[in-house]
Parts: C-alpha cells; structure tokens; sequence
C-alpha cells in the first residue's frame, strides 16, 4: 500500500491531493518567477491513468502563465510503469516541435530535483483544446459523437495526418538518440520486444498470465521481415491523448512510451485503441462510433499522405494488444492493491478485453 504520510486523492488513491501538490508548486513558481508569484488556480484533467498532470495559473508581475506539471509518479503508489523518464518526454516533445508542424506544448524546465515534490516532473505552456474523454469512452457520447460525419472523417485524417508528419523524423535525419534502446535489443523491433518482456516481468508482479505469454509467443513466430525506415514513435498514439478544437487538433500529448520503431507501432496502436473502445460500446448494446477510424481507411489513409506502404498491420495489431494487456494488468493489480477490485480465480480475467485478444490468436478478429 501507498505511504501513509502521502495524501492522496480518495477516488484514485494512486494519485496524491491536488491542493496539496498545488503549495509546492507555488514555492516553486517563486523561486522561478520571482517572489510576488502565486498559483491562481490548480485542477486535474481528465485523461490519464500512468501519471500526475496538474493545471495551474502562475500570477506574477502583472502577467499571468498557464501552464501544466506533468509528475513522474511516486514509486510508494504502485505506478503503472517501472520506468518514467521525465527527461526523455521533455526531449521528445523539444525535437518534435523544432523539426515538424505538429502541434506540442513548449517545455518551460524539467525539474529533476526531488526536494520540489518528491519525483521528478516538467512544465510546460498551457494549450487551449480538449481531449476526447476516456470516462466515460468518447464513443458512448459527447462531443466526438456531436460532429458530423463529415467532421469525424476530418478529425480521423487529421489523427493520421499527425503520424505521418511525426515519421518523418528518423534516426538517419535527426537525433534520435535518447530514444535508442541497445540494452533491449539489436533492432527497433527487437527493443520494441525485448522492452514489452522486461515491462510484463515487471508488471505482473510475481503472476502468471497464460494469455499474455501465448501473444509472446505468437509475435515470436510470425515475427515479420521490415524494409521500411526506423521512426520517431509516439508511443501512446492515439486520440485521447491529443487536444482538439473541433476536428482540428492544437496540441499532441503524452510522450512517456516514446521510442524508435516502425511506423505501424503507432498507426496499429491507434486502431486497436478505438477498437477497443468501440468494442466496450457494443458490449453494453450502445451503437458507437462503427463508421470511425477503421483500419482500412486509417491504413490506406497512412499510406496515402506517406507514401510508404503499410507492413504487417496484423502482427502490428496484435503488439499493440500486447502492450495495452500488459498495462490493463497492471492498472487492474492496482486497483487490486487499493481494495477498489478482488483477483479473479482465473488472472487473465484481468485483461480487460481478453474476448479480443483470443480471437486474435485465433485468426478469427479480422473476420
């Protein structure tokens, strides 16, 4: 359990108290803005489930800064991930900024002082915009289902259009190097694997998943043969982490998975977490958004405005299910941990679409 001395927010305990996070944050903006500096205002976003982001208003000399803390999470609360590298994320978003058109957050400092609020975190400037929600799934309603057809079809190539624009940047024509993984691997591919074995070790916490291990094995088997380019990879490219102003999107966000890949790492993500999404909608009789973001379209629509080929979206899909069961596994166990959830007598019940995941094994999910 986490430790007592840690406030925490009681709807999710794994997350401390704004208010609180929110006094250290107000000694900080003083040392950095001068001592007339005062938060006006501290809330929380919506999204998000692997670390802390705060929204706050610094006042000072007359001007006012809007700006967002983005936390490495307190190892004593059962993070979602071993590894939060604050610096990477800050060097992500720098390089993307300088070298493409896709729209990210100016980084204002990475603070790696823990003495400031116990883990490392960076600021950044504010972006007007909002995400579509992940509770509930924007596909059960909201402002996403609120577009029109032709909207959503915009919006979607918008989505893609930020991949594309994001691939250009590769090992051969920028510095990509704090993205490189050796330790896991000789290829991009190969770290992309050997990162999700250490992460599941890591995860699972001393248990067993036979389903996870059986998707290990079966992207061991049919392991494809790549020839296009190593890329920049997002990481958690999908919709929900992206700010929008209708279908237009202001701002990319959440750059804690990023690394060195295919491209079909990130268009595959993005797929199978709309799918998933759309898949809990018609579980609970609700129709979704069916005609949104189906892989065909994003695929010929990748290919399209890259002029690259698409490879192996199959197997790409099925990595994609891997990474995402690894993590409902441990966002599960946590809830476990907390007392908000009980183990179930067969642990891959913990995989939250674990009906999916089979019927990709099976060959049946394309069908």
């Amino acid at each position: 359990m986490a430790d007592e001395s840690s406030p925490m927010n009681l709807d999710t305990p794994w997350r401390r108290d704004p208010a609180e996070i929110g006094r250290s944050l107000e000694s900080w903006a003083r040392d950095t803005f001068g001592a007339d500096a005062r938060l006006a205002e501290v809330t929380t976003p919506e999204n998000g489930m692997s670390s802390e982001s705060i929204l706050f208003d610094v006042e000072h000399g007359g001007t006012l800064d809007r700006l967002v803390a983005r936390l490495a999470p307190l190892p004593s609360l059962v993070p979602v991930f071993q590894h939060y590298d604050i610096e990477l994320q800050a060097n992500a978003m720098r390089i993307v900024g300088a070298r493409t058109d896709v729209p990210v957050p100016e980084v204002v400092s990475v603070i790696l002082d823990e003495t400031v609020l116990e883990v490392p975190f960076l600021v950044m400037r504010r972006v007007d915009g909002r995400p579509p929600t992940d509770v509930p799934p924007y596909v059960f309603g909201g402002w996403v289902a609120d577009l029109t057809d032709a909207e959503r079809a915009e919006m979607q190539r918008n989505a893609v259009s930020v991949l594309v624009r994001l691939h250009e940047l590769r090992p051969d024509n920028a510095d990509l190097g704090f993205l490189d993984r050796p330790g896991k691997g000789d290829t991009a591919l190969d770290q992309h694997l050997g990162h999700e074995r250490g992460y599941y070790e890591w995860a699972r916490d001393g248990g067993h998943f036979p389903l996870i291990e059986r998707t290990f094995d079966w992207l061991e088997a049919n392991r494809p043969t790549l020839a296009n380019p190593t890329v920049l990879n997002w990481g958690d490219a999908r919709i929900g982490n992206m700010l929008w102003d209708g279908p237009t999107p202001t701002a990319v966000l959440d750059w804690e998975m990023a690394a060195l890949g295919p491209a079909e790492v990130d268009l595959a993500w993005m797929i199978f977490l709309h799918e998933f999404f759309q898949n809990m909608a018609e579980t609970y009789g609700m129709p979704g958004l069916p005609d949104f973001m189906r892989r065909d379209e994003m695929a010929a629509q990748y290919t399209e405005m890259s002029g690259r080929s698409v490879e192996a979206l199959e197997w790409f899909e099925v990595f994609a299910a891997l990474r995402f069961a690894i993590v409902s596994t441990r966002t599960s166990l946590r809830s476990i941990t907390y007392g908000q959830s009980e183990m179930p007598d067969d642990p891959d019940d913990l995989i939250m679409f674990r009906p999916l995941l089979e019927q990709m094994l099976a060959g049946t999910y394309w069908d």
